[in-house]
Parts: C-alpha cells; structure tokens; sequence
C-alpha cells in the first residue's frame, strides 16, 4: 500500500501576472523530493476576466491560446506553459489532478 500525498497547489489570492504555470514547472523537483504525488491545479480555462480564478466560466475550451476577453493568457498562462507543468510534474512522478467546472456556465 502505497501513502499519498495531494497538495492543493493554488490559492484564492495569485498574481494576475501569467506566471503561475512556470512556478508550478519550476516547483516540481522539490515538491516530489518533499513526498508530495499528487497537485490539484486550478481551473485552466479563461474565465469571464482575467482577474478571475477559473470559476467564473468564459470558455473551458480556451486555456490560453486564443485572443479572447482582451488577451491570449489565462490569470496563469497560457496553453504550452499548462502542458509544460504538467509534464514538469510528470517527470517528477507527480499526477495532476486538474479542477474543471462544469455547473457555472
């Protein structure tokens, strides 16, 4: 049996900066040397503004890639950056859990 460790690993407060996937890729390494296996990321998609945390729906098929509501990013990139953390923590054993929602459209 196999004890796992899941770290919510976003916060209602993060910079509108577009950073957010770029940390999460440069936190990997560390995070699974500290026993974490599993992140919970917050919703990727665009929400109805940038200052938006991924609850306020605009469009789950746009995770930063098409111009939109005045930009390209989401609040935390955009898609290649999304595809990258992941991988990030892939490479470090991590699995990814991604936060959708589906019920305020």
């Amino acid at each position: 049996m196999n004890n796992e460790t899941m770290m919510q690993y976003f916060e209602w407060y993060l910079a509108n900066d577009g950073l957010w996937w770029k940390r999460c890729a440069a936190k990997a390494e560390s995070m699974a040397a500290h026993g974490i296996t599993r992140v919970w990321l917050p919703p990727a998609y665009k929400g109805t503004s940038q200052e938006d945390v991924g609850y306020g729906v605009y469009d789950m098929y746009d995770l930063g890639e098409f111009d939109q509501k005045g930009t390209i990013r989401t609040k935390y990139g955009t898609k290649d950056e999304y595809i990258e953390a992941i991988k990030a923590f892939h490479d470090q054993g991590i699995k990814v859990l991604a936060d959708i929602v589906l019920e305020q459209k």
